[in-house]
């Protein structure tokens, strides 16, 4: 048995720049959503870190409200170029509204 794995062969002249990016989708289907979660924790340690230090006491739930903003408006980017498909676009908007919602919900009690 053997697996071949796409390369840069397998590009076409009219795949332009989405076709090199959905290139590593081919032989592992979470790159982009790795990639995005990576994003996603970086931006909320960098934010939290950053009120920390400026507040003295950061909020962590705010800061991943924020990053999940990001992360769903990079998706949907990621879905209209062809990097993420329609379904781990639902399952990131679905957890990125819920921490939202989590965020909204805390601060009005």
């Amino acid at each position: 048995m053997t697996v071949t794995y796409p390369d840069l062969s397998n590009l076409s002249n009219t795949s332009g720049i989405s076709g090199l990016l959905t290139l590593p989708n081919a032989s592992y289907p979470f790159f982009w959503t790795i990639i995005l979660a990576g994003i996603f924790i970086i931006l909320s340690s960098t934010m939290y870190y950053r009120e920390k230090a400026l507040k003295g006491v950061g909020n962590l739930l705010s800061s991943m409200a924020v990053s999940s903003f990001a992360c769903i408006v990079l998706a949907t980017f990621g879905s209209l170029v062809g990097i993420f498909t329609v379904t781990y676009l639902v399952y990131i908007a679905v957890v990125g509204i819920v921490i939202i919602a989590l965020w909204i919900f805390s601060k009005m009690g």
